[in-house]
């Protein structure tokens, strides 16, 4: 073992040794790797890396007052008119939502971002803000189909403006213009070139642009953009990206910030107005329903001459005011329970969350209604995100069709229990009635109408104050990002790197010789090889 060891010693010393006598190989080596160091550090621009932190209110943060959209739920998913959330807030959808391509598309398109500005030499390096000596635009046609990068030189000289364009699918076109802003149409789109504000009096200069795709460079910073959760227990949700130029960075953080609420708001205030719509179809309806019964009462009284009598009538209501008032609470819920049957056992309604008007008896188990509505808004929020090809909605829209014969179920055995309930009341009016033998058939007629008048308010007032509720909510809508730091940035750059330099310059210190060695060795052996075999011949 120790002679192995020996042996291991010497043949490691003889490598040393040997690599140590091309000690001019490796100095020449380490000169030479001296070079794209000292470029890297000096052309690599400084990076820096830009933070922002938003919190996701919850929907009952964001109506303002004592009437949130937590509160609001009930109709704000009902009918598949609402819903904007249910109180809770899924810190995975919304991050789903910050990473969106056509979040940070509208972003991208806001800033001009997808318009890369770079001067002749400079490696790259994108010009942003007042930097920029020309401005390039595109009409929105051009936006929404362009789907290759648009290459520019654009040259001003003389009072006059040479441009040359190129694309993947176009031959180079050149053009001539007497005067900026001038509109080039090429086969890929229709572009407008400026010059940039404050270089109005521009005579000489000459810049690279290219025009890229704004979906290209969405998909490019959604993979850059580091969007995280914060906390587990706050809703907290942290935003950062790396730029060279800061006021870029900032931008691009604060713009998507801004979208988001704007999209976010812009999709509650569209359910909402969808929910007072509908509400205020069903208040039209039951107003008629109103002015038909009291214009039969209205009838009904003067037919039978019901006019001394009525005190009597309202004596005996009053006997049974607690009954009737029970019977009107049942009936009115029954009335709104069967608006929820209707409308869940529609089959255009088969993705659209069902009206949570009144909470339901889900049979001692897990509220149904509850879980098939969450699940309703995520599949909505998905195809939104994304689209209906998405695989997700396929595995949501299973879960749903699952759940929506719980729902039904749940539904029907409230509607049996109501229907139990008015059964076992109206029993006890009934032996009310049979106590009051001498009780004229024509008040106890008058005493119907006015019930069926009473459950009509009843549900009239229900909608009405559920109306008001959901216009409230509407007119006090915050954000639903609250921004707890704007973008700032981090005082000390993150590149360039000097320690990469340093590694950069030790491998091709070493890689560099070593190879060298190696193949020259190896061109000797072969060498050799090849003059032995040659002088057998």
């Amino acid at each position: 073992m120790e002679e192995m060891k020996d042996t291991e010693t010497i043949g490691l010393k003889t490598v040393i040794v040997k690599y140590l006598l091309h000690w001019k190989l490796f100095l020449g080596a380490f000169l030479f790797s001296i070079i794209p160091a000292v470029l890297y550090l000096v052309y690599y621009p400084r990076t820096y890396e830009i933070n922002a932190r938003v919190k996701i209110q919850e929907d009952k943060d964001l109506g303002g007052g004592s009437f949130g959209l937590g509160e609001a739920a009930g109709l704000m998913k009902s009918f598949g008119l609402g819903g904007v959330g249910g109180g809770a807030v899924n810190i995975e959808d919304e991050l789903s939502m910050f990473t969106s391509n056509k979040l940070i598309r509208s972003m991208v398109l806001d800033l001009g971002i997808n318009v890369e500005y770079c001067e002749p030499w400079t490696f790259g390096y994108r010009l942003y803000g007042n930097e920029t000596l020309f401005k390039m635009t595109a009409d929105s046609s051009t936006n929404a189909t362009l789907d290759q990068n648009v290459d520019f030189v654009v040259k001003l000289s003389g009072g006059r403006c040479h441009v040359t364009a190129e694309a993947m699918t176009m031959d180079k076109k050149t053009f001539d213009l007497s005067e900026l802003p001038a509109t080039i149409e090429l086969p890929v789109g229709k572009f407008r070139l400026a010059l940039a504000p404050g270089h109005e009096d521009l005579k000489e200069a000459k810049m690279e642009i290219t025009y890229r795709p704004a979906s290209f460079v969405a998909e490019d910073l959604a993979d850059e953009f580091l969007i995280e959760e914060s906390s587990k227990t706050a809703n907290v949700i942290e935003l950062g990206c790396t730029d060279y130029e800061r006021a870029r960075g900032k931008d691009m953080l604060n713009t998507l910030i801004r979208y988001y609420n704007e999209e976010a708001l812009s999709y509650q205030k569209s359910e909402a107005t969808k929910t007072l719509a509908f509400l205020d179809g069903r208040i039209e309806n039951l107003l008629r329903e109103l002015a038909t019964i009291e214009d039969k009462i209205e009838a009904y009284k003067t037919k039978v001459q019901l006019m001394d009598g009525e005190h009597d009538v309202q004596f005996y209501v009053e006997q049974m005011k607690d009954l009737q008032t029970k019977m009107i609470e049942l009936e009115g819920q029954a009335n709104v329970v069967d608006l929820m049957a209707a409308f869940v056992k529609d089959t255009a309604n088969r993705y659209a969350m069902v009206p949570m008007l009144l909470t339901l008896d889900a049979g001692g188990e897990g509220n149904p209604l509850s879980d098939y509505n969450t699940i309703l808004l995520e599949r909505s929020r998905v195809i939104k995100n994304s689209s209906i090809n998405n695989p997700l909605v396929g595995t949501l829209s299973k879960q749903a069709d699952q759940l929506r014969v719980s729902v039904i179920k749940t539904i029907t055995n409230t509607q049996e229990g109501l229907q139990a309930s008015l059964k076992d009341i109206r029993s006890k009016v009934a032996m009310i009635y049979d106590k009051m033998g001498s009780y004229p058939v024509a008040e106890r007629q008058y005493v119907e109408l006015k019930r069926d008048q009473e459950i009509t308010q009843g549900v009239y007032l229900l909608l009405l104050q559920k109306r008001e509720e959901t216009a409230l909510v509407l007119g006090k809508m915050n954000e639903k990002a609250k921004v707890l730091d704007d973008a700032y940035v981090k005082s000390r750059p993150i590149g360039p790197r000097k320690l990469y330099a340093a590694l950069a310059m030790m491998l091709l210190t070493i890689i560099i010789p070593v190879g060298f060695l190696c193949c020259k060795q190896m061109y000797i052996a072969l060498k050799d090889e090849f003059l032995r075999q040659k002088s057998k011949r």
